[in-house]
């Protein structure tokens, strides 16, 4: 017995001994199991991979905030990071050099469920990608280089990031799928009912996994359907891989939407990888009109494509059909081409004048003054190479389309950066340094009351990452009439102080106006409860140059102080400009309700904030909404009989599940001034409903008020 007792005890010190070794060698038997169990995971492709962010639904000032307030990072604990991945001579941290494909990580264990149907693995592949990708510009290859996983350590530690976030990941991984325990217990707490669960949340740009997913668009209403001028109208785009289902709902003289009904099916183009339109305004005739814009790119392993654009008002169904031919060559469409006429839409191929490559891999509108006539303005951060020579210089496209184009080529010069971190030196390439941390989040577009052209504005982090961040504030120096002959001029680059990963994504406060700050809303706490914080950075005035010392600009966490429980930001909060240095901000979570009205329902908030930052402690409390009023009944069957206790369970949880796949949006809707909260409709029959209108103070009109408004226009 006990040479059995000694034999036992033996076994359990070399097990114990063994785990201590694994942990303490942790980069080399990690990275082995990881070779191994990944070894067939495909090897990198030579594009930076896109830009997770804020995909806006409307023409208007409107940022959506996802994330959860919980800040996007890769940063690990310190032991952990030093056992798994040892930093190098010469080498960054694997924080900063992932940040980018983590930050796509962390938006879509939130939101990824609930958005396009995104599971665990899906997000976790999608990391191991984008790390991939990434490793081409962290190991600073050239294009064509050899990336075998044994000669490339960049590899090596991207299967070690994907390999740990599939073993310990699932708990931090937010599911759409409710519990009947969590619904019979007022879920996760009654204070706010989407702690654990995935929510709505635009991410991600090119969502090539997905097999079936839905977005929604605020645009001008149609002309030929009688609605009333000036107003809008709510689409819905259902994108498939091969192609989308438009869906449409206007707005009668009283309260209500008119039902959502399929307007038109658009076949996707073969040649192009289909995604889904932003909203970008310009005028027509002295009027503002919104144009639905799709980039599209070839494939994500190249940056070509091209515009492709329609007006929303005064659009047929005729120009619509047009689009599905748009990528038919001459040959195709043989002596005739109905579409070349027509001058609601717009086919343009961007890129350089010898290629047909754009450089770049996404775009955003370009916010503030208004372009000339029938011109579409946005602007993109280039992702390659500026001029082909091989330089790693911060490079941008200030792309101005004019909407009479036809299958045209429009030759597109980038605009070469120059500032602190990319200087010109006379002979020599400009090598920016780390040049793949400028896309970690998208960039924001600020516009000047005195300035003619918007600024293209991007932060990036350098070694002191986790709280502080260089931002880049981009302008245009234009040298003749000649666009090829423009040049990017920085316009004073600054650090930003105390931003922590916690802080990310931020938005742009008063981007129109004299007092321009950046904004971040976060959770104060990791509880999940806790309370919301709100953290400025007022950025100082223009710059003619980026000489001498960039300035240190400090949070300002005082004018800001909402009591506000952490379980708002569960749901994407909504910032809408209502001035040129105001904005309201937009809360919704789902609450605990009476039994006899579903068991929970949808709360709404504002959150004024001024022109000087400051917004009231408390916030303006708004309706809440039953979830039976949002989504049809679940205690009866299409006849109208009674349904059995677990049926009624089992629609009920279907029901919490379309609400979480349902974004809420609002604008202005009827050109009044004020704006409609919409709950755009689930399920099989989508009835848009107007939840509630807010006046430009935050303050929600009460619901007589909004009936009286709506009837007398």
């Amino acid at each position: 017995m006990r040479q059995v007792s000694m034999l036992m005890a033996t076994i359990g010190f070399l097990v114990c001994l063994a785990v201590v070794a694994i942990f303490i060698r942790m980069d080399f038997f990690g990275r082995l199991l990881a070779d191994k169990v990944l070894a067939n995971a495909a090897m990198p492709t030579e594009a930076i991979p896109p830009t997770s962010g804020q995909i806006p639904f409307s023409s208007a000032d409107i940022q959506i905030i996802g994330g959860r307030g919980e800040g996007l990072s890769c940063s690990l604990p310190k032991l952990l990071a030093d056992l798994a991945f040892p930093q190098e001579e010469g080498r960054e941290a694997i924080g900063l050099q992932m940040r980018q494909a983590c930050a796509t990580h962390d938006y879509c264990y939130r939101h990824g469920a609930a958005t396009y149907g995104y599971t665990q693995a899906d997000c976790d592949f999608l990391l191991q990608e984008h790390a991939f990708r990434l490793c081409y510009f962290i190991e600073r290859r050239e294009p064509g280089a050899d990336m075998e996983a044994k000669q490339s350590k960049c590899i090596r530690d991207a299967r070690l990031v994907t390999l740990g976030v599939r073993a310990g990941g699932s708990d931090s991984f937010r599911s759409l799928n409710p519990t009947v325990d969590a619904l019979s217990q007022g879920l996760e707490n009654k204070a706010g009912l989407d702690g654990r669960a995935s929510t709505y949340f635009e991410f991600d740009p090119y969502p090539v996994r997905s097999l079936s997913y839905a977005v929604y668009r605020i645009a001008d209403a149609p002309d030929a359907e009688g609605t009333l001028p000036g107003s809008k109208a709510l689409y819905k785009f259902a994108m498939r891989p091969s192609g989308m289902f438009v869906s449409k709902a206007t707005m009668g003289k009283g309260t209500r939407f008119g039902a959502l009904k399929l307007h038109v099916k658009l076949p996707g183009d073969p040649s192009y990888i289909v995604n889904a339109p932003v909203v970008v305004a310009t005028t027509h005739k002295g009027k503002k009109e919104d144009w639905f814009v799709w980039w599209q790119r070839r494939g994500l392993n190249q940056t070509g494509g091209r515009i492709l654009a329609i007006a929303a008002r005064r659009a047929t169904n005729e120009d619509w059909n047009c689009l599905y031919r748009a990528g038919m060559t001459e040959e195709m469409l043989g002596d005739h081409d109905p579409c070349a006429a027509r001058n609601t839409i717009a086919i343009v191929e961007v890129g350089k004048a010898e290629t047909d490559d754009g450089g770049f891999s996404q775009v955003v509108p370009a916010h503030g003054t208004q372009p000339a006539p029938d011109t579409l303005h946005l602007m993109a951060l280039q992702t390659n190479s500026c001029d082909g020579s091989g330089a790693k210089a911060s490079c941008f496209r200030d792309i101005l389309i004019s909407t009479a184009l036809r299958r045209k080529h429009q030759p597109q010069e980038a605009l070469r950066v120059a500032d602190q971190l990319a200087n010109e030196k006379p002979g020599q390439k400009q090598d920016e340094d780390g040049f793949y941390r400028n896309y970690v989040a998208a960039p924001l577009v600020f516009q000047s009351p005195l300035e003619r052209d918007p600024l293209i504005t991007w932060a990036r982090r350098d070694k002191d990452y986790e709280t502080k961040a260089f931002l880049r504030r981009i302008g245009i120096a234009r040298k003749t009439a000649r666009p090829k002959n423009d040049t990017g001029r920085s316009r004073g680059s600054l650090w930003l102080a105390d931003i922590e990963e916690i802080d990310e994504p931020v938005f742009a406060l008063g981007r129109t106006g004299e007092r321009q700050s950046l904004v971040a809303i976060r959770k104060s706490d990791d509880t999940g409860v806790g309370r919301v914080q709100i953290r400025q950075w007022r950025l100082p005035g223009l710059r003619d140059d980026d000489t001498g010392e960039a300035p240190l600009i400090k949070a300002n966490t005082d004018a800001c102080r909402p009591k506000l429980e952490g379980t708002w930001l569960a749901r994407p909060p909504i910032v809408v400009s209502v001035g040129s240095d105001e904005a309201v901000v937009l809360l919704s979570r789902l609450v605990a309700a009476k039994e006899e009205d579903g068991g929970y329902g949808l709360a709404l908030a504002t959150l004024k904030i001024g022109t000087d930052g400051r917004c009231s402690e408390s916030p303006f409390a708004g309706p809440k909404i039953p979830a039976v009023e949002l989504i049809a009944s679940v205690t009866e069957n299409d006849n109208g009989k009674s349904l059995q206790p677990q049926e009624i369970l089992k629609r009920k949880l279907k029901r919490l599940e379309l609400l979480r796949t349902t974004p809420i949006l609002v604008d202005d809707l009827d050109g009044d001034t004020t704006l409609e909260v919409v709950f755009p409709g689930a399920g099989d029959v989508l009835n848009p409903k107007i939840m509630a209108r807010v006046s430009k103070d935050g303050i929600f009109l009460p619901e007589q008020v909004m009936a009286e408004s709506m009837v007398q226009r």
